[in-house]
């Protein structure tokens, strides 16, 4: 069945698209709008089942919209969103045959999802709607434009076969539109301690990017293909008469609404689509100099090089020089200069790799000559190889040269290990209501993000970040116990929304946090009753 959203709170309009599983439910979110008159307009172009509509809408309220278009489509139902629920809206709704209300400032997704899905079964207990076939054409459509897209990137369609790929595009028509192309690589800033995250919230994170991005930039959007693998998103856009489009306001609308941060890189211009597989490749290499700027998120102009400098030659020399004559102090110091030497402009993150793999050879060596051991897994390969950024390359290699530095070799034993757990746990305790970062917490104990992570997931049983999670969790539940609302709870723990708080309590309570309250609340009264 196809849905349609007319909100002109874009915060609200999005949380509604991307957090209730619509697929689950039989649904589709087939079009949205900002206002009445926009809406009015959509409405009789899709003629959906289901409207969730705002009641105070700019051009023509809601109430006014439901009436306009009902004629369009008896069958249709309707669901009022309001900040307000007053004897009148209520009277004119009833009139209008409105299937339900959903207070705003109140709004939990559960009880959004139980209206939708009561609403679905009273809808298929009626009859098989006939506007059954368009919608799962319009799935079908949406299916069919992915995995074009996805051929596309994959190289199915180049050479001599590219009109054989113009005749398939078929409905999707706009592809040979005349204009202007921009290729971007999106991808997902993952921290150390966001790791955890499992493919599936990977794709539910890329589908709210998706419709962000289809609201940020209407009719310029071509698609995504997403490489869930790399926490990465090809896009394609097209834009007409020069008409600039602006990636950050992405980057800005993601952190601001769904929390997490993002980094684009942005190819060049080109005007021929059958070109996007290069200039997708060459957006890919604009992105892999996140490991050398990490706090930047926007990549554009010239790729890395495809060779080292001199200077990188020279510096590595004298790095192993150094190393080789034990003049550990010196190699410390060489190794701080190197974010100097390699750039810009900077070479393949994989050509700095295989210096940087050398060096740790050089230094496992020594560690073998000198009986300086170094700890086990701390600094292997993989873990170099596992660094995201050249600050975390550099962190592990001064690690191991401290390490070798120490006549004892300062071997981590299991009462060092949980020392620094033991540190961990009380930092986090002492800062429930801060944002607690595992890179700030390894570098004040001056050991590697990879390495405190694991030896606390040892430990423990539990990884760092649902660690924190859980602490902030308990201090919730006693914040809770005092009087406290949600919102003002949520407000103190460091949370964007009420919306993020509450995802957060069900993962670890299993229950939303206002289910959590009516409980307290019962149990209060049971005991004083007593």
């Amino acid at each position: 069945m196809k849905v349609m959203i007319i909100e002109d709170d874009m915060l609200v309009r999005m949380g509604i698209k991307s957090l209730i599983p619509w697929s689950e439910l039989g649904l589709e979110v087939v079009c949205e709008a900002r206002d009445g008159a926009e809406a009015v307009e959509l409405y009789e172009t899709f003629l959906p089942e289901i409207a969730l509509v705002d009641i105070l809408l700019p051009k023509m309220n809601g109430l006014d919209f439901i009436e306009k278009v009902k004629p369009l489509n008896p069958g249709g139902e309707f669901i009022i969103l309001t900040c307000n629920q007053d004897f009148e809206t209520v009277r004119q709704s009833l009139r209008l045959g409105v299937h339900d209300f959903i207070v705003k400032s109140t709004m939990e997704i559960e009880e959004l999802q139980r209206i939708l899905k009561q609403l679905t079964d009273k809808m298929k207990a009626k009859s098989t709607s006939p506007q059954e076939e368009p919608t799962s054409e319009a799935g079908s459509r949406f299916i069919r434009k992915a995995g074009l897209l996805r051929d596309w990137l994959h190289g199915l369609y180049n050479g001599a076969e590219t009109e054989d790929f113009a005749e398939k595009l078929g409905e999707f028509k706009y592809f040979l539109e005349e204009g202007q192309y921009q290729a971007w690589a999106v991808a997902l800033d993952v921290s150390r301690s966001d790791s955890i995250l499992t493919s599936q919230e990977v794709v539910k994170i890329g589908h709210s990017i998706d419709h962000m991005a289809a609201e940020l930039y209407r009719g310029k959007l071509i698609g995504f293909v997403e490489n869930i693998k790399d926490n990465r998103w090809h896009v394609l856009l097209r834009s007409g008469n020069g008409t600039e489009i602006d990636p950050e306001l992405l980057i800005d609308s993601v952190s601001q609404y769904l929390g997490h941060s993002l980094s684009i890189a942005v190819s060049d211009r080109f005007t021929d689509w059958r070109e996007w597989i290069e200039y997708d490749r060459m957006a890919g290499e604009l992105l892999s100099l996140k490991y050398y700027r990490e706090d930047d998120h926007l990549f554009q102009g010239e790729p890395p090089e495809s060779t080292l400098s001199d200077a990188m030659f020279v510096w590595k020399k004298s790095m192993m020089n150094k190393l080789s004559g034990y003049l550990f102090e010196q190699a410390e110091d060489q190794l701080a200069d190197l974010k100097r030497v390699i750039g810009p402009p900077y070479p393949k993150p994989a050509l700095t790799y295989n210096v940087l793999e050398d060096v740790l050879f050089q230094l496992k060596q020594i560690s073998e000559m000198t009986g300086r051991s170094l700890p086990e897994g701390q600094f292997q390969r993989t873990e170099l190889l596992n660094c995201v950024s050249l600050s975390q390359a550099v962190h592990l290699l001064r690690s191991a040269i401290r390490v070798l530095q120490d006549p004892i070799a300062r071997e981590k034993s299991g009462h060092e290990r949980r020392k620094f757990v033991d540190a961990t746990e009380l930092f986090i305790q002492e800062h429930r209501f801060e944002d607690i970062s595992l890179n700030g917490i390894a570098a004040h104990l001056k050991i590697s993000p990879v390495y405190l992570s694991r030896i606390y997931k040892e430990e423990k049983g539990i990884s760092f970040s649902n660690a924190v999670l859980t602490a902030k969790v308990e201090q919730a539940e006693t914040m809770i116990r005092s009087g406290m609302t949600l919102t003002e709870i949520s407000d103190k723990l460091g949370y964007l929304n009420l919306s993020s708080f509450t995802r957060m309590f069900k993962k670890i309570k299993g229950i939303a946090p206002s289910h959590y309250v009516e409980t307290e609340t019962e149990t209060e009264s049971e005991s004083e009753s007593v």
